[in-house]
C-alpha cells in the first residue's frame, strides 16, 4: 500500500487569494463583488455578470428566466446531479437527450428528437473542460424558437473555435466551487449577453438576498491547500463523512448573493487561471503521448474545433475490466444518469430514459488527474497503470 494519494482535481489558492478572503469575512476588506463581475464581463465577453452564491443558484436563476412557471428543460442524461437540485430549484419539468461517448458532447440526432417531445430550454454542459457542441445545439433551437444556457461550471479554459467555454451562449452559468479549476472556495455566475438579459440580472441583483461573510469557505480553503497534497490527502479521503470525489445530492436552497470572502478569494484566483489551463494541458497531453501501445482504454476527444482545458483527464474502459487506481487520483465518473435519481422523478416527464451513450459513459468512462501537483514522477506511474503495467508504490513495504 501507498500512503501517497491524489486528489482528483485541484484548483489553485494563493497565500494572498486565502487572506484577502479572510479579511472580507471579518470586515477588514472592501467587497470585491464589483472587481470580480468586471474581470467576467472582460473575459466571457458578457454584458452582466450576476454573482450568486453556487453555480446551482446560478441555473436555478437562469431557469426561472428563461422557462414559463412549469415549463420543461432539456437535460443531458449523464451529468452533474446537481442539475437535479437545480430542476427542483427552479420548478421546472425535465427531458434528456443522449451524449455521444467519444467527445461528452450532445448527441445531435438525440437532441433533436427531445425538441421535438417538447421543450421550453436546453442546457448544454461542458463536462471535465471538453467542449459540448454549442454552435450546433444553438442552431437547432433556433430552428424551434428556443434558448440554450450554457452550462460552463465545469467549461475550465475549454475552448471551442478559439472562444472560452462560458462565452458562447447568450445565458451562461460557472461555478467556482472548490473542484472547478478557478475557485473562490464557492459561489457562481450568471452571465448574459444581451441588453435585454442584462435588465434581467439587474435586477436580479438587487432581489437576491446578500451573500454570508463566508469565513468558514476560507477556512475550507486553507484546509484543502494543506491537505490535498499527496502526501496527506490519504487522511481527508479516508473519512467517509466527507464523500470526497462521491456524487452527493444537496436539496435546493433559494438562491443569494456571493460570499463577500468568495469574490476576494476569487479576485486573486482568476489571475491563475491562464498557468493553470496551461499546466493542466501539457499533463494530459504527456499522458496521451505515453498511450501509443494502450489497448483497453480509450481517449475522450474533443469535437472539431475544440480544444479540452482537461479538468480531468477523461477516459474509456474500451472493454470493461479497468478498475481506477484511486491512489493515482483515477476515478470511475458519474455513477448514475440523470434518470436514476430519485430525487428527480417528481419533476422527470414520463418516459424520458437515458440512452445508450449516457449508459456507457455511466459505465465505462473514468479520468485521471492533470493539475499542478502531478509530478513527473506520478505521469510516469499513471502511464505504466494505464499501459497496464504494475506500478511500483512509493513507500509501498519493499518495494
Amino acid at each position: 500500500m501507498t500512503w501517497r494519494r491524489h486528489p482528483p482535481v485541484l484548483s489553485p489558492v494563493s497565500a494572498r487569494a486565502l487572506f484577502d478572503g479572510m479579511g472580507a469575512a471579518i470586515g477588514f476588506r472592501p467587497d470585491s463583488s464589483a472587481t470580480v463581475a468586471a474581470m467576467l464581463r472582460r473575459r466571457y465577453g458578457a454584458v452582466d455578470a450576476l454573482l450568486t452564491d453556487s453555480g446551482t443558484s446560478a441555473l436555478i436563476l437562469a431557469l426561472k428566466r428563461l422557462l414559463p412557471k412549469g415549463g420543461t428543460v432539456a437535460y443531458p442524461a449523464y451529468a452533474c446531479i446537481d442539475l437535479t437540485t437545480a430542476a427542483l430549484g427552479a420548478g421546472v419539468h425535465v427531458r434528456l437527450y443522449d451524449l455521444d461517448p467519444v467527445t461528452l458532447s450532445p448527441d445531435l440526432n438525440s437532441l433533436r428528437a427531445t425538441i421535438k417531445r417538447g421543450v421550453d430550454v436546453i442546457v448544454l454542459a461542458h463536462l471535465y473542460g471538453y467542449p459540448a457542441d454549442v454552435l450546433s445545439a444553438q442552431t437547432l433551437a433556433s430552428e424551434a424558437g428556443i434558448p440554450v444556457i450554457e452550462d460552463a461550471a465545469q467549461g475550465a479554459g475549454g475552448k471551442l473555435h478559439g472562444e472560452l467555454l462560458g462565452s458562447l451562449g447568450d445565458v451562461a452559468i460557472l461555478s467556482f466551487g472548490r473542484g472547478k479549476g478557478t475557485t473562490g472556495g464557492s459561489g457562481g455566475a450568471v452571465l448574459v449577453k444581451t441588453a435585454l438579459l442584462a435588465n434581467w440580472t439587474r435586477q436580479a441583483r438587487n432581489d437576491l438576498r446578500a451573500g454570508s461573510r463566508g469565513g468558514a469557505d476560507v477556512l475550507s480553503l486553507a484546509a484543502q491547500g494543506l491537505l490535498s497534497h499527496p502526501s496527506l490527502y490519504r487522511l481527508p479521503a479516508s473519512i467517509p463523512s466527507l464523500k470526497l470525489g462521491e456524487m452527493v445530492y444537496h436539496p435546493p436552497r433559494s438562491p443569494r448573493g456571493m460570499s463577500t470572502s468568495s469574490a476576494a478569494v476569487l479576485s486573486r484566483t482568476m489571475d491563475l487561471h491562464e498557468r493553470e489551463v496551461s499546466e493542466r494541458r501539457h499533463r494530459a497531453l504527456c499522458l496521451l503521448a505515453s498511450m501509443t501501445a494502450t489497448r483497453d482504454v480509450t481517449p475522450v476527444r474533443s469535437i472539431s474545433g475544440g480544444e479540452s482545458g482537461f479538468l480531468r483527464l477523461a477516459l474509456l474502459d474500451s472493454i470493461g475490466t479497468r478498475i481506477p487506481d484511486a491512489s493515482l487520483g483515477a476515478l470511475r465518473g458519474y455513477p448514475m444518469t440523470l434518470d436514476q435519481h430519485p430525487q428527480l422523478w417528481p419533476v422527470l416527464l414520463s418516459g424520458e430514459r437515458a440512452g445508450n451513450g449516457s449508459r456507457f459513459l455511466r459505465d465505462r468512462l473514468f479520468t485521471v488527474p492533470t493539475h499542478a501537483r502531478v509530478t513527473r514522477a506520478d505521469l510516469a506511474r499513471l502511464a505504466k497503470w494505464l499501459e497496464g503495467t504494475p506500478v511500483i508504490r512509493v513507500g509501498a513495504a519493499n518495494a
